[in-house]
């Protein structure tokens, strides 16, 4: 009989992760909460065409958009502010490709910070390009020049052991929402390096955490395993252990799409085998082949 848990290990999981920026860090940031949740973290190839995504989709479990640069404005609608960092354009193009096939599939997703921002814009939302340009959000704690992150990623690194100052606010989350369920409970602070926010929110998506000043800093997906945060979750259980606990929810969403997919491969039949070989060539040289023998019972 198919055993469903023996034969299934760690579910695998697409990570969409920067090309700029990051360095060494782009490749153990997201990765090692992921891992020491029990999934294997595969980071995936920024090849747009929807072919070598369905393929992708095809053989990963679940999806991360990993946090990255500015999502190009265009892709809501607006034009560039002053105030906007660097984009990656290429990197828009392939995730909002990925990001709306994955949804399509109901394959469970993990947004970060960017990898949030492209959930909301996937789905028709719009940007804040910079907290400074609305009156409401202009103190929003944030990190020009991503100094303290960078210090942040030494830490992931190995390369330093004390957790470095840095900027951090309270979270109120919204109850029965993923997060509130995964952490336990709907009050929490978390780090804050980002200098951008939702504006408007796209179909369907949900805010489900707010920062005291009103900036959005959770979204899901109404009915589906989809998640997108604003904070860097991947280094946020180093203060708090319970937001190792989204990473055990992403895991278990993750494990649960697997077990469907091999039952489903499990309960079905083997394809029917082509008897015989192909007829000769015709006058017009193409071969006639046979029709397939009928599946079997």
């Amino acid at each position: 009989m198919f055993n469903v848990t023996s034969d299934l290990g760690r579910p695998l999981i697409g990570i969409s992760v920067s090309m700029h920026d990051f360095g060494d860090y782009g490749g153990v940031g997201v990765q090692r909460p992921i891992h020491s949740a029990g999934g294997l973290p595969v980071m995936l190839a920024q090849l747009p065409e929807a072919e070598a995504i369905d393929a992708a989709l095809d053989r990963v479990d679940a999806v991360v958009l990993a946090p990255g640069r500015d999502i190009d404005p265009s892709r809501y609608g607006q034009e560039p502010d002053p105030l906007l960092a660097a984009v990656e354009p290429r990197r828009d193009e392939y995730e909002l490709a990925l990001a709306a096939a994955a949804i399509a599939r109901g394959l469970p997703i993990l947004g970060v910070c960017r990898g949030m921002q492209v959930l909301n814009v996937v789905r028709g939302g719009t940007m804040i390009q910079d907290v400074r340009l609305s009156e409401r959000f202009r103190d929003h704690p944030s990190d020009p020049g991503w100094h303290a992150w960078r210090r942040m990623e030494q830490v992931a690194l190995g390369a330093a052991e004390a957790i470095p100052e840095h900027p951090r606010h309270e979270l109120e989350i919204a109850e029965g929402s993923i997060l509130a369920e995964a952490l336990g409970g709907t009050r929490a602070t978390v780090n804050s390096f980002h200098h951008q926010a939702l504006g408007e929110l796209g179909d369907g998506i949900v805010a489900t955490a707010v920062a005291p000043d009103g900036v959005i800093e959770a979204i899901e997906l109404a009915g589906a395993p989809v998640l997108g945060v604003q904070w860097e979750l991947q280094e946020e259980w180093r203060i708090d252990p319970r937001f190792a606990r989204v990473f055990t929810w992403f895991i278990d969403a993750a494990r649960a799409r697997a077990a469907q997919a091999a039952w489903a491969r499990a309960s079905s039949p083997p394809p029917a085998p082509v008897s015989g070989p192909p007829e000769a060539p015709t006058a017009a040289g193409s071969p006639q082949l046979r029709p397939p023998a009928a599946r079997l019972a």
